[in-house]
């Protein structure tokens, strides 16, 4: 029985990523029902690869969409790869779409529902929220944001991130009294994310716009004429990892919808696309503007697992953000040399599982601790004051990587009584 690790389900689809999705698709097609199981652990550090989307075949992890793919080629002799009655030209083509795909599909889909602020606080985060158990409600979406800006920083779209320091959003405008003439040299030009991409006249939304059409427009012209991408009969690799770029694209509803609304305005086709093989692959009816529905006449029924002891999955995030923090994490860090690579799953079954109230207390304590050593500052319900270093060389919390993420917000500083 082949086992699938996903991020969980979001804006009615059934992962969050858009490599999930593509594999997610991929399984629907190539594995015959009841060979295969599908589970939204949501989480990396459940595999041993440390990436989702995560195949556990017997004992074997393997990570990542293409990885996966070319596994099921090699374990099954090539009943499970859709792309094996495809001429050497359609491959080169698999081949070249597959690299378009990931190198332009993902900055867009960041720029969407990660960097930009709006979308990530109203839409994006209250997702995670609904597939992720504690800890990783306060861990993984920050560390997943960041990533997203990190990769998306070549773009110059900060503007997009009212969070960032130093951002366009948090621009403060001068005050003068009123009727006074503001001096044209002091006068702000810089915008909210507001202007930048819901103002069609401005520069930063025709940006948006070009780096959207560069995506969609070579994908509508090799969409021309047929069903599927390559084909009028015959779905391939390239189809399902087309649908998990281009359906996060198109169905989820955020505030700033100009990524879905140049697709809906100017692709009607590639809108069509996604929809049929939502219905195919994930058994789907996609209606814009409307809850996704079953289609009743679709015998695709994703094969739908409860993921295995969440506690477990806690205790192994808790660990990360333990390593992570600055002294204890030193400390609390095993020797890499002596960590092996790959884990069994049955390895990974066997690791003990820890009373959750026993593993926050400690993160908490831990987390202190870490403060106090790092800022040189002590909460003023301990102790009034105790700069061990100065305030003045006190750092950001972001700088503690996910434990600082999980402070973030926290005033130490005041009092509880």
């Amino acid at each position: 029985m082949l086992q699938l690790h996903v991020w969980g389900p979001a804006f009615d689809l059934p992962s969050i990523d858009p490599q999930c999705l593509a594999t997610i698709a991929y399984l629907s097609q190539a594995v015959p029902q009841g060979e295969w199981e599908l589970v939204a652990s949501s989480d990396p550090t459940y595999s041993p690869t440390g990436e989702l989307p995560a195949l556990l075949d017997n004992s074997i992890w393997v990570g990542g969409f293409q990885n996966i793919t070319r596994h099921l080629h090699e374990r099954f002799g090539g009943q499970r790869d859709l792309d094996l009655e495809r001429s050497p030209q359609d491959r080169a083509d698999i081949s070249a779409y597959t690299s378009f795909l990931e190198t332009h599909g993902q900055p867009l889909i960041d720029l969407s529902l990660y960097v930009s602020s709006e979308n990530y606080h109203a839409s994006t985060r209250p997702a995670y929220s609904h597939i992720l158990q504690w800890p990783n409600t306060w861990l993984l979406p920050p560390q997943r944001r960041a990533a997203a800006k990190g990769r998306t920083d070549h773009l110059h779209f900060t503007s997009l991130d009212l969070d960032a320091p130093g951002g366009e959003g948090e621009a403060e405008t001068p005050q003068f009294p009123a009727g006074t003439e503001v001096p044209r040299l002091m006068r702000s030009t810089q915008q909210t994310v507001s202007s930048l991409v819901k103002q069609p006249q401005h520069a930063a939304r025709f940006r948006l716009e070009a780096l959207a059409e560069s995506f969609f427009e070579p994908l509508a012209q090799l969409l021309r004429g047929k069903y599927y991408m390559l084909s009028e009969n015959r779905v391939t690799s390239l189809d399902c990892l087309a649908l998990g770029y281009l359906s996060l694209a198109l169905v989820p509803e955020v505030p700033s919808s100009w990524l879905s609304h140049l697709m809906k305005s100017r692709y009607p086709r590639l809108c069509h696309y996604v929809e049929d093989l939502a219905r195919d692959c994930f058994g789907l009816v996609l209606r814009p503007g409307e809850r996704a529905s079953r289609d009743s006449n679709t015998i695709t029924r994703l094969p739908w697992k409860e993921p295995d002891k969440p506690t477990c999955i806690a205790v192994i995030r808790t660990r990360s953000s333990l390593e992570n923090l600055p002294y204890i994490g030193a400390l609390y860090k095993p020797d890499p040399l002596q960590q092996t690579t790959t884990k069994s799953h049955e390895e990974l079954s066997h690791i003990p599982i820890i009373p959750t109230v026993f593993v926050g207390f400690a993160a908490s304590l831990a987390a202190l601790g870490s403060y106090v050593l790092y800022t040189g500052d002590v909460p003023s319900f301990l102790y009034s004051t105790w700069p061990l270093y100065g305030r003045q060389q006190r750092q950001r919390l972001n700088e503690m990587g996910e434990a600082g993420a999980m402070l973030e917000g926290i005033d130490f500083r005041g009092s509880p009584f």
